[in-house]
């Protein structure tokens, strides 16, 4: 036999045993083969950075706040074939968008578009469409994330419209966009699994035109302790060991910090954009709970602060005393408490909090 024949008769045996055998291989994690290869997050200590000191009552269609930049990065997605998770054949799954139209009253909410999304299994093809009177009409194509873990999105500013596909675990997730002033730029979401793909499909539904293209990143939140973006890279975070189940991430890089909850709803801001009293990123939470409001402070500081003493508001009582906890991988900590008042006291939940930093005593104040 020449090389030549024996090299052409090895590689057709060696397919056909690769063939036969692929079965005994599905078993395989392949989250576990890639997590050691996912970009580690640029780690960058923190100086004296400010943040916005922000009093947040979760809403029923939710305000949302979040980055500067323009949409382009939806669209980056590299073409790639299935998810591993896949089998053959269509997933099919139907979302119910709504209408929202604000006015100086608020935000009415108004049945929408019903969406259609389809995955073909084998090629990874993505395919949103319309169904008025029960027919498909395609608005957009794109293809399953590239990535393990990742999220791809398409903007219709048209139809104040964001779709997309998150991993079928996301419990919730975020959306980076401009920080507004003013308020409003309200929305809803509708969510779907696709069946068979370990994906599961998004519709968000925006009452500003212009708000689904400001999207420039996305941030989702497993339940557990892991907080996510949409290339599959992990963003810093910690769990506080609150009822709630609350995780507080940092993420430098897109100079955003914020919480996702079991119960306490989802809070998003800028590390830079502004500075407080203390200096440091702040946020203070209050969320409604008939006749008493549930309070969250939360700090960003270095790792080697120690925390000192918060003095509640008017009306305020400390449910649980300042305490510090260690972001892992970062040489930061977060400062948490939470306070209950009634729901006529005036103020947040505190007036004021202490901690030190390189033996000198920082106070914040709202």
């Amino acid at each position: 036999m020449s090389h030549d024949l024996f090299e052409d008769r090895l590689r057709t045996e060696l397919r056909g045993a690769t063939e036969a055998e692929a079965p005994a291989f599905l078993d395989i994690d392949p989250a576990a083969v890639l997590g050691t290869g996912r970009r580690i997050v640029r780690r960058r200590r923190m100086a004296a950075v400010g943040g916005t000191l922000a009093a947040v009552t979760v809403l029923g269609v939710g305000s949302w706040a979040v980055l500067d930049g323009s949409s382009d990065r939806a669209l980056q997605e590299v073409p790639a074939g299935p998810s591993a998770t896949m089998t053959t054949g269509t997933a099919t799954a139907d979302l119910e968008t709504s209408t929202l139209e604000a006015d100086g009253n608020g935000t009415s909410t108004l049945p929408g578009e019903r969406i259609r999304v389809t995955i073909d299994r084998a090629t990874g093809v993505l395919k949103w469409s319309t169904l008025r009177d029960g027919t498909p009409r395609l608005i957009e194509e794109g293809r399953v994330p590239s990535v393990q873990r990742g999220v791809v999105w398409r903007s219709l500013s048209s139809m104040k419209l964001l779709l997309g596909v998150v991993p079928g675990d996301a419990e919730q997730f975020q959306l980076v966009t401009p920080t507004y002033d003013e308020g409003g730029h309200a929305s809803t979401t509708a969510t779907e699994a696709l069946p068979g793909t370990g994906l599961k499909a998004i519709a968000v539904s925006f009452a500003e035109v212009g708000d689904a293209e400001a999207v420039s990143h996305v941030l989702w939140w497993d339940g557990g302790l892991s907080v996510q973006d949409e290339d599959g890279s992990t963003v810093p975070s910690v769990a506080l060991g609150d009822p709630d189940g609350t995780v507080v991430y940092v993420s430098e890089e897109l100079d955003r910090m914020g919480t996702f909850s079991d119960s306490d709803g989802t809070t998003m801001m800028e590390i830079d954009g502004s500075r407080n009293s203390s200096g440091r990123p702040v946020l203070s939470t209050g969320r409604g709970d008939g006749d008493t409001v549930s309070w969250l402070f939360a700090a960003v500081v270095p790792a080697d602060a120690e925390p000192g003493t918060l003095t509640p508001g008017q009306g305020a009582t400390v449910t649980t005393p300042l305490t510090k906890v260690p972001v892992p991988g970062t040489d930061l900590a977060v400062l948490w408490s939470r306070q209950s008042s009634p729901k006529d006291a005036k103020g947040s939940g505190y007036a004021s909090v202490t901690w030190t930093e390189d033996g000198r005593t920082v106070t914040q104040t709202p």
